[in-house]
């Protein structure tokens, strides 16, 4: 037995399979503007090294942008600039030995790990989201430190000048909370762990028989700031009712928000 097949039939299977392959296509595109968010950060940073006993704060500012790649995770990119400063305080007197000040930029990649996304859902309507950030990237300094009056030096004297370059790591969190669909107000803490010791210029002094006395290897900071997040374009799962609806119904189950349980309550009829 001869199976035949209407050539008519075949062309129009096999285009519209061609249109259904090239519809999944044109959906599955990668758009870096689909879920791209925006913002601009100031606040203060907090530097501990070798040359700081006190006067360790100073200003920051710079820009973050993040794209999300999972309903629970965004990709991340930030830019931070500002001074850095801190004085040496001597034991003996309790007078100022030495103080130092920079110009810093550090430049990250990394990640936003969002748990409630992760353990309720992606919820649109969810106003605060709490998030934890992660990045790796370099800092550069350049700046001077000056003898003070407990040095034995006059006040003001340069000591020296300095400039450096050292990678990063960054272990932090933040929180947002969303007032309109493309607006959010931000703010993280961010403590960051410096691979090197000359951040503040200072890795070594030198003691009155000329040897010299190496400081503590590494530097650290904390940075914390507050700005505006501006979503470009809503991501494909800020869309979706099934993540939203999702999410909803799996937040309410672990809140105190309870249905009535009057549903089939019915007024009296008059007689």
């Amino acid at each position: 037995m001869q199976l035949k097949i209407n050539p008519t039939l075949l062309i129009l299977v096999l285009l519209w399979s061609s249109i259904t392959v090239q519809a999944q296509y044109r959906r599955k595109t990668f758009d870096i503007f689909e879920g791209f968010k925006i913002a601009p950060t100031a606040g203060v940073n907090i530097f501990f090294g070798d040359l700081v006993d006190n006067s360790r704060t100073s200003y920051s500012f710079g820009v973050a942008a993040e794209r999300e790649m999972l309903p629970y995770l965004n990709a991340r990119t930030s830019f931070m600039l500002g001074q850095m400063k801190g004085t040496q305080i001597q034991y003996i007197g309790n007078l100022p030995y030495a103080y130092f000040r920079n110009k810093y930029f550090d430049v990250n990649i990394g990640a936003t790990f969002k748990p409630l996304d992760l353990a309720f859902g992606y919820y649109k309507q969810r106003s605060f989201n709490p998030y934890i950030v992660g990045q790796l990237g370099i800092i550069a300094a350049s700046g001077t430190e000056w003898y003070g009056i407990g040095s034995g030096n006059a006040d003001g004297t340069v000591w020296r000048d300095f400039s450096a370059v050292h990678p990063i790591i960054t272990l932090g969190a933040g929180v947002s909370y969303w007032f309109s669909n493309q607006l959010s107000l931000r703010a993280e803490a961010l403590p960051t762990y410096v691979f090197g010791d000359q951040v503040d210029g200072h890795e070594y002094y030198e003691r009155g028989d000329g040897s010299l006395i190496y400081t503590d290897s590494n530097d650290f900071y904390y940075t914390f700031t507050a700005g505006i997040s501006y979503t470009i374009k809503d991501s494909r799962w800020k869309n979706e009712p099934k993540y939203n609806r999702k999410a909803y119904l799996k937040t309410r189950k672990y809140t105190l928000i309870k249905p009535s349980k009057r549903t089939n309550y019915r007024p009296k009829r008059k007689r």
